[in-house]
């Protein structure tokens, strides 16, 4: 047994004492031990703030939010130990995990938004919140990106085993879990783009930096959700329904006047995109394009050397408009000999109505 000193009144008592018989003060050895002074806990803050920010700077964010998960420890309030305690929580995930991961983000950024804002000036409050938008808005593209390229490594069916034998089926094995990934990515935004049209009614934060930051989570939005897959050759296909993309288009125009809404067609498990045609005329909507693609579906498409030609094209012209469907020559070349076609399948009774892909 020894004598310490009573932390509340000063007076000596023994270490075994579980509370002081003086002043009735709770004190023991351990409680001495954990009630370390304030000036240690900012001494260790501050070691912890210098660590993290280094570890930040050269892109360590797994070590960078173990610091920050300390500091949150010790000062639960604070917005930044917060934010990337949670953005770093999951740097590496299975792709089965890359769902969940992009759903926490979504659930974490509104409180930290709040967070943000507390107890500083309106400048700094929109530096916060500019802050947490771009790196949160990076963080779910990459992981976007990572469920693409997953499904991309199926694309076209043109996976060889070591037989020989073409795994094209691989293609639709992943697509659910890519599904998956990039719908939990657009929900997440969703989230984000909810409460800062809410922070735009707040006096807190410039409400300029918030448009930029509502538009800068918007577009990266679109991006996620057009992006587009080839399950077999001359196959295109969108993942999120084409109705809510059209729609991501508009919220983009609503802050970006100069943003044109493109008209989205969905062609899950369709026969494709018109390549030259499109590069030619300038849409996959329009007259011409209209009256070539009835002409795919209903007169190639019947016959089997007709669907035989339909393959070739679509094995052999997505990569020639990648290279040359830019350039004019390549749209001159092309233009009088479709011009010419549509006009005689036109005069033949093919309509050049709105029309929708037939499946074959």
């Amino acid at each position: 047994m020894a004598l310490i000193n009573c932390p509340e009144c000063g007076k000596q008592i023994s270490d075994k004492a579980p509370t002081c018989p003086n002043c009735g003060c709770p004190v023991n050895l351990d409680f001495l031990q954990s009630s370390k002074p304030l000036e240690d806990n900012n001494k260790k803050t501050e070691i912890l703030y210098e660590r993290a920010r280094k570890s930040l700077e050269v892109d360590d964010l797994e070590h960078a939010a173990e610091y920050y998960k300390q500091i949150l420890d010790i000062i639960p309030t604070d917005w930044e130990a917060y934010f990337y305690s949670y953005l770093g929580e999951f740097t590496s995930f299975t792709n089965a995990q890359a769902g969940s991961v992009a759903e926490k983000l979504g659930n974490t950024i509104p409180p930290a938004f709040e967070m943000a804002i507390e107890d500083c000036s309106v400048e700094e409050a929109s530096s916060r919140i500019k802050t947490i938008s771009q790196k949160t808005s990076d963080r779910l593209v990459g992981i976007a990106a990572t469920g693409a390229s997953l499904l991309r490594q199926y694309e076209g069916g043109n996976i060889l085993s070591p037989a020989g034998k073409v795994h094209s089926d691989l293609y639709q094995k992943m697509r659910p879990l890519v599904v998956n990934t990039i719908a939990s990515c657009v929900l997440a935004y969703a989230s984000i783009d909810a409460k800062l049209e809410e922070l735009l009614n707040s006096e807190k934060v410039d409400k300029s930096v918030c448009k930029e930051c509502l538009l800068y989570i918007r577009r990266a939005r679109y991006q996620i959700a057009n992006m587009q897959f080839q399950p077999s050759a001359g196959v295109n296909e969108y993942l999120i329904k084409a109705e809510l993309i059209h729609d991501y288009a508009k919220k983009i125009n609503e802050l970006d006047p100069s943003f044109l809404i493109p008209s989205v067609e969905e062609k899950t498990n369709s026969s494709g995109g018109c390549y030259v045609a499109t590069a030619v005329y300038g849409s996959y909507d329009c007259p011409e394009v209209w009256t070539l693609r009835r002409y795919r579906d209903y007169t190639l498409a019947e016959t089997w050397y007709g669907r035989a030609f339909i393959k070739t094209y679509y094995a052999i012209s997505p990569t020639l408009v990648k290279w040359f469907g830019h350039t004019e020559w390549f749209k001159k070349m092309w233009q009088s000999k479709l011009d010419r076609m549509v006009a005689k399948l036109q005069a033949n009774g093919v309509e050049s109505t709105p029309y929708e892909d037939r499946n074959w």
